[in-house]
């Protein structure tokens, strides 16, 4: 096992050349900008990546960052737009490992903050892509932004948006949605901050968008008790009862919400919630004596331009085709609108009814859309059924 600064968690160490070391120039400076200090970087005793940076802010508190660390140019490039900045995924050459596992490493102490991080050295400029995401690391894939997120930056000095992922040929499971979050380097501190509690939770896109966005300013309340709604006991007791922690808590306070809803919903005459990895989230019993399973899935905060929620509805941990769900693992989908509203409502899908895979009909696409055909309750769900208006294939 490769070792770098004493970390043995490392699952591979990648030979770079002597240009990253701007990059690394930039990190290291952000730490100063951002009101800390340096205790250590590796990159000046080890050429490779990760880099691991030890830093003290001003107050004495001390983080172990292991920053995959990418180079970001603006280059003017045929048919591509003027204002777009490129970073691409890669340590040497991208063609020998993108066929390779290049998992990313992790502490599972919680100690150190597993960063990766699109540096721009000639703007000063810091994109965090979400570890979740890039946890195999997607060699030769390239990542865009645009001047606009460049701009949105200028004011806090800190800018979060949404883009859609394609998984292409190589990546067919990599299709998805991902949260980025811009910053300049006086805010690098707020990102390890950000970063160690969005990885702590395993927070969907959905959610990493609203604590990023709440990460931007500081708050007289936890920011996680105002995301979520509830007080810091009731979240330390969500995460007390479920044993998927890392999975699972980042739904965990939508499936409480929902859980909630559900007990409410005169439809309702049993709720029991499924605690086992792989499964849905809910066997629901019906008043009539039926018996659903319902899997919860939280909304982007982006809509589509008509103005419909936008959902995605796979696996956060498999891999290729292993992360779409098959129409009979669950019988209804209910998602949690609170990355979009700011309210915890609902909205219910037979799973019978939604969008299949485009690469297989026999699985779910990994992005489905809600229109204002999804009822607000599952009791309306199965009304609709029981009135004959609508039906489960």
């Amino acid at each position: 096992m490769p070792e770098l600064a004493g970390r043995l968690y490392i699952p591979k160490l990648y030979r770079v050349d002597a240009e990253r070391s701007q990059v690394v120039g930039v990190l290291e400076r952000a730490v100063d900008a951002s009101g800390g200090r340096v205790v250590y970087s590796s990159f000046r005793h080890q050429r490779v990546a990760p880099i691991y940076i030890g830093a003290e802010d001003g107050e004495g508190r001390r983080y172990g960052m292991l920053v995959y660390p990418f180079t970001t140019t603006k280059r003017s490039t045929r048919n591509r737009p003027s204002d777009e900045h490129r970073a691409q995924i890669r340590f040497g050459d991208p063609v020998r490992g993108r066929d390779e596992k290049n998992l990313i490493a992790r502490d599972v102490a919680g100690v150190d903050v597993t960063l990766v991080l699109a540096v721009d050295p000639e703007q000063g400029f810091i994109v965090g892509l979400d570890p979740l995401v890039y946890e195999d690391l997607p060699m030769g894939i390239s990542v865009y932004y645009r001047d606009r997120h460049v701009a949105a930056a200028a004011g806090l000095g800190w800018a979060v948006w949404e883009r859609a992922k394609r998984g292409g040929k190589r990546r067919a499971g990599w299709e998805g949605l991902e949260t980025l979050v811009g910053f300049r380097p006086e805010r690098l501190l707020d990102y390890v901050r950000f970063e160690a509690k969005a990885s702590a939770l395993g927070l969907d896109p959905g959610l990493r968008a609203i604590l990023a966005e709440r990460s931007a300013t500081a708050t007289g309340r936890h920011d996680l008790e105002a995301l979520f709604d509830l007080d810091a006991r009731a979240i330390l007791d969500i995460v007390e009862a479920n044993f998927r922690l890392g999975v699972a808590v980042r739904g965990g306070v939508a499936e409480h919400h929902l859980a909630a809803v559900l007990r409410d919903d005169p439809a309702v005459s049993a709720l029991r919630p499924i605690d086992v990895d792989g499964q849905p989230d809910f066997e629901v019993s019906l008043v009539g004596g039926r018996t659903l399973l319902v899997e919860c899935k939280t909304a982007s905060q982006k809509r589509y331009k008509g103005g419909d929620f936008k959902v995605e509805a796979q696996k956060t941990r498999d891999s290729a085709a292993g992360r779409k769900y098959t129409y009979d693992q669950f019988d209804v989908l209910a998602v949690c609108l609170f990355s979009a509203t700011g309210r915890w409502e609902f909205r219910f899908r037979w799973a019978a009814e939604l969008s299949p895979w485009s690469l297989d009909p026999g699985r779910l696409a990994p992005i489905q859309r809600i229109d204002p055909s999804w009822p607000a309750s599952l009791g309306d769900l199965v009304g609709e059924v029981e009135a004959g208006a609508t039906a489960p294939r």
